[in-house]
């Protein structure tokens, strides 16, 4: 069990990750694909650079749903 603020922090961090993650996944079934649809999906994309053999990429996006929601409670019960 990892100690301190900063295991903490983390914690909470991997629940609301793991938490999205079965958001996603339950979203893709078709009774529960309303309830967990993404809430917020804000990002950016700077465009591409294609040089025939790579083609390099960088963008960021942030993807909230009802199961970043449940992660997070089930990260503070967890932590309390």
């Amino acid at each position: 069990m990892a100690s301190g603020r900063s295991g903490r922090w983390l914690i909470f961090l991997l629940m609301v990750i793991l938490g999205t993650f079965l958001g996603i996944f339950l979203s893709r079934f078709g009774v529960l694909a309303k309830y967990f649809k993404n809430i917020v999906d804000v990002g950016f994309d700077t465009g591409s650079l294609d040089l025939l053999f790579i083609n390099l990429r960088f963008a960021l996006s942030f993807k909230i749903n009802l199961g970043t929601f449940i992660g997070a409670l089930a990260g503070v019960w967890f932590l309390r």
